[in-house]
């Protein structure tokens, strides 16, 4: 009997001692699994145009904003946005005018993490074309239109800093299936873990 209350004694001592060891033990690092990315950069128009041709400025800008949810896989998910100026085309005979095609993104984003800061995006999604045409003497011409089926790719590489931010660069080629539309793009990124 005596045996079994030393062996009870025992075994509440360790219970304690183990209760006592997981409190002392520092609160584990809060993971943060959504980021936001922002990025701005040159991009390139593949000129596809039949009339005008020779007088498309092909050089424009890319603006884009990224959520991403980022589980601790190399497969991440989000949603992409932004702005895309694809081309302009300057006029001066007959009438002096300006026009200019851009397009603005809402596509759904898979990313895949390689090798230690490289990493890969396929997106798909819906576009809204932005067509701006300005004649002196007639007025301001605006259309927009939708493109339902639009597709982009991304090869990036970032450098995350131990304040949640990341800094990195992006290849970015994007083609629009309204009007045959396709752009290269190479942007400056910024980002946030939060």
């Amino acid at each position: 009997m005596k045996m079994k209350r030393i062996c009870f004694g025992f075994l509440i001592c360790l219970v304690c001692l183990q209760g006592f060891s997981q409190s002392a033990k520092p609160p584990k690092e809060k993971k943060h699994r959504f980021s936001f990315y922002t990025g701005i950069g040159p991009s390139y128009f593949f000129n596809n145009l039949v009339s005008s041709k020779n007088e498309v400025n092909p050089w424009g800008y890319s603006i884009i904003g990224r959520i991403m949810w980022e589980p601790p896989f190399n497969l991440s998910l989000g949603v992409e946005t932004g702005y895309l100026r694809l081309y302009t085309v300057n006029y001066s005979q007959p009438v002096s005018a300006h026009v200019s095609n851009s397009l603005i993104p809402i596509q759904l984003v898979v990313s895949m993490k390689f090798l230690k800061n490289y990493y890969g995006n396929f997106a798909m999604g819906q576009s809204v074309l932005l067509n701006k045409a300005e004649a002196q003497g007639y007025g301001n011409f605006d259309a927009s239109n939708f493109s339902l089926g639009d597709f982009s790719a991304t090869l990036g590489y970032k450098h995350k800093y131990p304040n949640r931010v990341s800094i990195g660069a992006e290849a970015k080629f994007y083609l629009s299936t309204g009007y045959n539309n396709a752009t290269v793009s190479i942007l400056a990124m910024v980002g946030y873990n939060f």
